[in-house]
């Protein structure tokens, strides 16, 4: 079976291999494997404790992902290449469906484990107080839009919905707050792609509550006006807008002032699409999003995101 061959595979002769295969070194996978066990175990009691099973699989016949290095391996797989389950099915000796099947069992326990490790970003921004407290200790951050393609719904009012208009294609969004040392804090569950990226900024971040007094929040031209929007209080940083042209402003330029203000702004912001990269160096980001269930789907925005803070830490 595949696992067998990657089980010969070693970070100093084939670390770029393991890499292109599940998206971390061995020694990361390594790391995650022992939280990853702890996690299905945790999850097996629980269904045991919910009588969902009468009792924890112990004995009877192996199947192909026997062990929670198999499993793990498995969903690493299928979020780095994102193959179809016919084939994800072929490479381990089962039926599309069973690869359905065990990637729904299997990619809630790989959230549980990420979450016990401390490396999934937060879905909810909770209080004010609460997200003032957690990016003050960070002193900026940096807010933009995740954007991935996904096939065109059948649902009419769904199809309308996630039109982005880019490239004629139907999208998923979701929204990422990260720190200047490209961990992933917050990431906001998808919406159409319709949606424009101050648009769910403003669905998110009241703005009758204090969200940006504690922090410096970098953000590129697609949020303009938000530091008016919210407050002369709080800490936002938009880039300068070229003025536009007009009779008696013809040839609209910045000044050489406001040039060099926005090159400093683009350093500091461009942290945030390295971080997105690296989300998005999981393919199930890159290739049109497949997947119907929205517990699915939700997933493959979420783990991304926990797999690449497990790889910078």
């Amino acid at each position: 079976m595949i696992y067998d061959e990657f089980e010969k595979l070693s970070d100093q002769k084939h670390g770029r291999t393991i890499k292109s295969v599940i998206g971390m070194s061995r020694s990361k996978f390594d790391f995650l494997a022992k939280a990853f066990a702890a996690a299905l175990l945790a999850v097996q009691q629980e269904r045991r404790t919910n009588k969902a099973i009468k009792q924890i699989p112990s004995g009877g016949p192996k199947g192909n992902l026997d062990t929670p290095e198999k499993k793990l391996f498995f969903t690493l797989l299928y979020l780095k290449t994102y193959p179809t389950f016919d084939m994800l099915g072929f490479l381990f000796g089962f039926s599309s469906g069973h690869a359905h099947n065990h990637l729904e069992k299997l990619l809630p326990v790989l959230t549980k484990s990420l979450s016990s490790l401390g490396m999934l970003p937060a879905r909810t921004p909770g209080t004010p107080e609460e997200f003032s407290q957690v990016i003050e200790s960070y002193g900026n951050i940096v807010i933009d839009g995740l954007e991935s393609a996904c096939v065109r719904p059948q649902d009419k009012e769904l199809q309308e919905a996630r039109y982005s208009g880019k490239k004629k294609r139907h999208t998923l969004k979701a929204l990422a707050v990260t720190t200047l040392n490209r961990k992933i804090l917050f990431l906001f569950c998808f919406v159409a792609g319709s949606v424009h990226d101050y648009t769910l900024m403003k669905m998110i971040f009241d703005k009758n509550s204090p969200w940006f007094y504690k922090a410096k929040v970098w953000l590129d031209l697609g949020f303009h006006g938000a530091s008016d929007y919210y407050g002369n209080e709080s800490k936002i940083n938009l880039p300068h807008k070229k003025p536009r042209k007009s009779k008696s402003n013809p040839e609209p330029k910045l000044t050489e002032a406001q040039l060099k203000h926005n090159r400093q702004h683009a350093r500091t912001r461009v942290i945030v699409e390295h971080a997105i990269g690296g989300m998005k160096s999981f393919h199930c980001l890159t290739h049109r999003i497949r997947n119907h269930l929205d517990s699915i789907i939700d997933s493959l925005f979420l783990l991304p995101a926990g797999l690449w803070n497990l790889k910078i830490s």
